[in-house]
Formats: C-alpha cells, structure tokens, sequence
C-alpha cells in the first residue's frame, strides 16, 4: 500500500529530516507542505516538488496521514484536529506538553483505528533498538542515563529555538527520547523524583515496576566537547551500556515511516511507539516537571 503524507512544519527538522526521510520511505508518498510560515512552506514545497497548503484543513483533505514536525504546544491541538479527520499520525516527541491533550490524542487515535508513530528517533536506529531489545530481557537494578547536548549552543540549528528556551525544556526536548527508553528496559515508570535546576542539568529518578531505579542527567547547553549520550545499565552480575552509533536522520526517519506504513497495513497488535505510548512518557515528564517546579519552591523559601 502506499500512504499520502503531508509535512506540518517548516523549520529546519521539517527540512532536512521529514520531507527528506519520506521521500526515502518506501510506502509513503509526499503530497505537500504546510506550516504557519507559508512562505517558508512554499519553499521547501517547490524545491521537492509537494504542493504548498496555505491551510490546514486542505492539506488534511489531500491526505492519508501527517508528518508533524512542529513544537509540542503546537503539534498537540493539530494532532488531536488531523485524528479527528482520519489520519494517521506520524509524531514528534514529546506528543504534548501535559496528559490532558496526550490523552486526548491517544484516545482519538484508538476511536478511529488510526495508525500512529512517535518519533522517539533512538528507538528507530537498528544497532540501538536491538540493543534495548536485548537489554530488556535482563533484570537490571540500576541504570544510569546522562544525555548533554548542544540544542542550544551558539550555531546550533535550534540555537533560537523558542519553547526550547523555557524552564524545564530539556526534560520535554530530550527526557522523552530518555523515557522512552527506560520504559523499554526497565518496565513502567512507578514514581518519579526530580532536583531543582542546577545551572542548566536537570537531574531526575525514575523507579520502574520491575524495582529498577534509574539516575537520569539532563541538558541542552553543553559545549561540543562535553555532549554525552551515555546509558548504561547495572546488574550485581552484568552492566550494559547502549551504543551510540552517527545517525543518519533522515533515514532514520525513514525507518519509522516505514513502520507507520506498514502499521496502517496490519494494525493487529499496536506499535511499541504509538500514541498511547506517547501519552505513557508524557505522564512520567508531567510529573518529574511537577516534581522539579516543587523541588524550586521548596529551595526559594
């Protein structure tokens, strides 16, 4: 089968990673553009041959699912609009900012039979995955995440990325694509505790059903030289820890595009990435964000 996507964005991860990594995706065939900024949306439309929507609604009615690469506050009411019409959703992390829209768009999704994708890019990249998958078989009882990033350093692609630039953003930015995988390998999240900013790290603890508890470490200021992406997980009798291949993420994307198509195609059992798994991770980071908010008050007294 073949899916007519449409791009909802226009910013830089819509340009160099959505309209590309569709148009490697075998099943998806890219219709158009739309984004709140329509000349942008006209250009990127005309230099890969799509139509440009200066509506959304039109692009909807041109459609078989959408490719949304927009903000999370953004993303989360024209998820919800796109479910409502029929369309298979292909999402970004995180799929909203609070359960209530995440809920709201998982619910959506499952009344209507739709297909749904959460980009939560690591758990897409082959070397990766499998070794989640591997991971996941063992009884681990601590794990150790700590994921510094430079989102926000001077000559990065997002350096004037707004939401990005408000309290908490990195546990919205990069905590989901954390969360997603702790859940994978340790099981659902059971309680949360979380420390006051401290500079720009965000430091969190998850503790899982399985009696895992992970230390997580957070941040998107970091210098080049000091970026990490490292997960390691620790048994009294093994410890683990995720690779962290280059990624090529347009074809990554491409990957979980794939899996959307052919999720449409035999919607048997739910993807491990869905909306409802959307909404999952969004929980867990409502409450470290509830847990952090409380943990400031509490040092400002």
């Amino acid at each position: 089968m073949s899916l007519r996507f449409g791009v909802a964005g226009t910013g830089h991860w819509a340009r160099t990673v959505h309209v590309p990594g569709l148009g490697r995706t075998v099943g998806a065939k890219p219709v158009g553009v739309w984004g709140r900024n329509a000349a942008e949306a006209a250009r990127i439309a005309g230099d890969n041959g799509l139509a440009a929507f200066a509506d959304f609604d039109a692009m909807l009615g041109a459609v078989d699912a959408v490719s949304f690469a927009l903000p999370p506050d953004v993303q989360a009411p024209l998820a919800l609009r796109a479910a409502r019409a029929g369309k298979h959703l292909l999402l970004e992390k995180p799929i909203a900012t609070n359960v209530r829209e995440a809920d709201a768009i998982a619910r959506e999704v499952a009344a209507q039979g739709l297909g749904s994708v959460v980009f939560f890019m690591r758990r897409f990249v082959p070397e990766i995955a499998a070794a989640i998958d591997q991971a996941s078989r063992r009884p681990w009882t601590r794990a150790s995440v700590t994921v510094h990033s430079t989102t926000l350093v001077a000559g990065s692609p997002y350096a004037d990325s707004a939401w990005r630039r408000e309290t908490g953003a990195a546990i919205w930015d990069i905590g989901p694509h954390v969360v997603s995988i702790l859940i994978a390998v340790l099981g659902p999240v059971v309680e949360v505790r979380a420390e006051r900013v401290d500079g720009h790290m965000h430091r969190f603890t998850t503790s899982h059903a399985r009696g895992a508890v992970a230390d997580v470490s957070l941040s998107i200021h970091v210098e080049r030289a000091a970026a990490r992406n490292d997960y390691r997980f620790d048994a009294s009798d093994a410890s683990v820890t995720l690779p962290d291949p280059p990624l090529d993420r347009p074809a990554i994307y491409a990957i979980a595009a794939g899996e959307l198509v052919r999720h449409v195609a035999d919607r048997s059992s739910p993807h491990r990435c869905d909306a409802a798994f959307g909404a999952e991770v969004v929980a867990v980071l409502e409450a470290v964000e509830r847990r952090r908010a409380d943990a400031e008050l509490e040092a400002s007294r």
